[in-house]
């Protein structure tokens, strides 16, 4: 356990590999495999998409319309390794913030009309444009660079992801890739200041455009049942899936240090120079203010 904290402290990202029961891992993901008809009929038709646009609260919460939360995730969440590590960096009786289940929807899926309106704008989370029964899980095609601390405009960076395979991932299926290191670098606002190299393993990265250094990426590509952990600064994202015969259904964690806890952990030593980001977006249509200010139908066209 020792040599996989010095590898977070330094690198922000760890991974467990194979950590978990796969056969365990694999019957949730059946379970949720059977829940549904994963296919283009998830997706609300384009006219009552532009008659009645719906832009926030089409994510599952914590216990808000939230299918994970219906399953028993005691192998993972009573786990002794993942428990020792995260009393390691963020102390005990730490909490965990949500669980939900994440899906990469493969590229035959999302209807032509949507298609053509969503490769122009930075539109990861497809949640508006699933019927409403269907939102019980969060659905992204792509998702560019990014930060978790996104979510969490003012507050500490004192928590971290966890990230777990229910099934076989290989480099079709939209795997995550994280940079490494670039937790150091502190919170940035979104969209950074990235030039991404797509057949590298590295991207250029900074707090400005003009200083960018290289950051190594770690692609996810891994089995059922591997579990990753990186810090709420860490970039990562993914590619869009275009092979369409498997696609993956993950589970993904958000987990904070108890407030009650007033002892200093590893999460507040690696972090305790930083300071907090009042805004942590500008990209217009995810501000906060441009719900009011944007009209569907303008997007569309």
């Amino acid at each position: 356990m020792e040599k996989k904290l010095q590898k977070f402290e330094k690198l922000g990202v760890v991974v467990f590999e194979n950590l978990l029961d796969k056969k365990k891992s694999l019957k949730i993901y059946k379970k949720a495999l059977k829940n549904r008809n994963w296919s283009k009929t998830i997706f609300r038709k384009e006219k009552d998409v532009i008659n009645h646009p719906q832009y926030t609260k089409t994510n599952p919460g914590k216990g808000i319309c939230n299918f994970a939360e219906e399953f028993n995730l005691d192998f993972i969440e009573k786990n002794k390794t993942i428990i020792n590590f995260l009393n390691k960096t963020l102390g005990k009786d730490y909490e965990i913030v949500l669980k939900k289940f994440v899906v990469a929807v493969p590229d035959a899926w999302v209807p032509i009309w949507l298609k053509e309106r969503i490769s122009k704008f930075l539109i990861a989370n497809l949640g508006g444009y699933i019927k409403k029964k269907y939102r019980d899980v969060t659905y992204f095609r792509g998702i560019d660079y990014h930060q978790d601390i996104i979510d969490f405009p003012n507050k500490k960076p004192d928590m971290l992801t966890m990230y777990v395979y229910l099934n076989d991932v290989n480099k079709n299926m939209s795997p995550l890739n994280v940079v490494e290191k670039s937790h150091t670098l502190g919170p940035t606002v979104f969209p950074h200041n990235i030039k991404d190299k797509p057949n590298k393993n590295y991207l250029l990265y900074g707090k400005s455009k003009n200083i960018l250094k290289k950051f190594k990426k770690k692609q996810l590509v891994s089995k059922g049942g591997s579990v990753y952990f990186w810090t709420c600064l860490n970039l990562h994202g993914t590619h869009p899936q275009f092979i369409d015969d498997d696609f993956r259904i993950s589970l993904r964690y958000i987990i904070k240090k108890s407030s009650k806890n007033k002892k200093t952990s590893l999460i507040d030593k690696m972090f305790k120079k930083l300071k907090f980001l009042k805004k942590t977006r500008t990209d217009s249509i995810y501000s906060k203010n441009s719900y009011k200010q944007i009209k569907f139908n303008k997007i569309l066209k």
